[in-house]
């Protein structure tokens, strides 16, 4: 998976909002200068994010943006979507079809199997942590990450 600037940005900016206190929110100022991002950027972030109902803005002299939902409501699935997307099988399969219209594997791809599984471990992942999950300390994360995905998966067998 490719994760691009305006995705990780994006969730970085929502880290900041998670991180202020509820009832304040934050200006786009405040969050370009904690980033060390252009103010244009932010705004053009935070456009996407709240198109996806992650954000929404306050006017006013005391006026900002805050989350539109508590972070542990927010799923990174739901960031992914408002600024990007994880590619399908299909899409990575199209993408290589050597010197044909399609590839020559169609009917037998030992490869697809192989993406197919990671996209979907990628796809629960992202299902499954929250804002919340990502705005404590990076030690508490990685611990919370790998038990998460030491969980077998339910309703699949082999």
């Amino acid at each position: 998976m490719k994760i691009s600037a305006q995705e990780e940005y994006g969730l970085r900016c929502l880290l900041q909002l998670g991180r202020a206190e509820e009832e304040k929110g934050l200006t786009v100022k405040e969050i370009a200068q904690r980033e060390g991002l252009s103010t244009a950027y932010v705004e053009k972030l935070l456009r996407g994010l709240g198109r996806g109902g992650l954000v929404h803005s306050v006017r006013g002299t005391k006026g900002g943006y805050l989350l539109s939902r508590h972070p542990r409501e927010i799923h990174l699935n739901a960031v992914v979507r408002s600024l990007g997307k994880v590619e399908t099988t299909g899409e990575i399969c199209d993408r290589f079809p050597g010197h044909l219209n399609t590839c020559v594997h169609i009917d037998n791809c030992c490869i697809r199997s192989a993406w197919a599984t990671l996209t979907d471990a990628i796809e629960s992942f992202l299902e499954k942590t929250t804002l919340a999950d990502l705005v404590g300390s990076e030690i508490k994360s990685r611990v919370l990450f790998a038990e998460r995905m030491a969980q077998p998966k339910r309703g699949l067998t082999v």
